[in-house]
């Protein structure tokens, strides 16, 4: 089952929802400030599930947050119901990696008014200093100042980000269209291989208007314009205090991710 109001409600939009790239660009925003990039299930023994209905019960009425899988799986969903055009890509992680990189990571082409546009709201980029999330155009190669496209010696798009006067590398992408099955199969490398960074370690992040909140292991950053703060957690009870206030997750049940005793 699908509620756009109760969707909407979650992620805070009071915008207009007719198609257009003022209403992309809000719907992109609200989301990525409310609905935190995490992975926590995995490091609960829990499945990811990209079931429509077991995505919107976990985001919407849940409260939580996701991977690339559920939470651009989700608002691609969102769009097309609100009468956007969407095409579902499949990108290379190149931030933070060494070497040529499975497509892994899902991407949003929205399709307006004769122009192609890049939405991601599932892009962790813990590391990232821009505070906002990012919206490029496809034929105007720019998004924020920050932000650009170029192309690679295979002819993929590469979304790029202006860090410390650098252009560095994000990701990667072709444009030919993958289906919500196709998914599938990285959904379940990422949830299981022990090579991968996300059952290697559990996070928590979401970008804020001054800056950006991460929170893994027992390190809880909170990034803004005066600066970076760092908390470190020592207990259990802390743990779920702190996913609460500052990401609004909820979790009742033990942390079996959090070790007391060290990592």
């Amino acid at each position: 089952m699908f509620d756009r109001a109760a969707y909407l409600a979650r992620i805070g939009y009071q915008g207009p929802v007719v198609p257009s790239r003022e209403t992309l660009r809000g719907l992109h925003l609200s989301h990525v400030l409310t609905v935190p990039f995490e992975n926590l299930d995995i490091h609960l023994g829990r499945p990811i599930s990209l079931d429509p209905s077991d995505l919107f019960q976990k985001i919407v009425p849940g409260r939580r947050g996701g991977y690339c899988f559920e939470l651009n799986g989700l608002f691609a969903i969102l769009l097309e119901d609100l009468g956007f055009a969407v095409t579902r890509l499949a990108a290379r992680v190149l931030y933070g990696t060494e070497g040529v990189r499975p497509r892994s990571h899902q991407v949003l082409l929205v399709h307006l008014d004769g122009e192609r546009w890049i939405v991601d709201v599932g892009f962790g980029g813990q590391g990232l200093r821009e505070p906002l999330p990012f919206l490029t155009g496809l034929e105007h190669r720019q998004g924020p100042d920050q932000f650009r496209l170029t192309t690679d010696e295979r002819g993929e798009h590469v979304l790029q980000c202006h860090i410390e006067k650098a252009w560095t590398n994000l990701y990667s992408f072709a444009l030919d269209p993958w289906l919500p099955v196709d998914y599938r199969f990285a959904n379940y490398y990422h949830s299981h291989a022990p090579d991968s960074p996300f059952v290697q370690r559990w996070m928590c992040t979401m970008p804020t208007q001054e800056g950006r909140k991460t929170f893994t292991g027992k390190l809880l950053k909170v990034r803004g314009l005066g600066g970076t703060q760092e908390l470190h957690v020592t207990s259990e009870g802390e743990c779920q205090k702190l996913l609460q206030e500052h990401f609004g997750v909820t979790i009742n049940y033990h942390l079996k991710f959090f070790k007391v005793g060290g990592e």
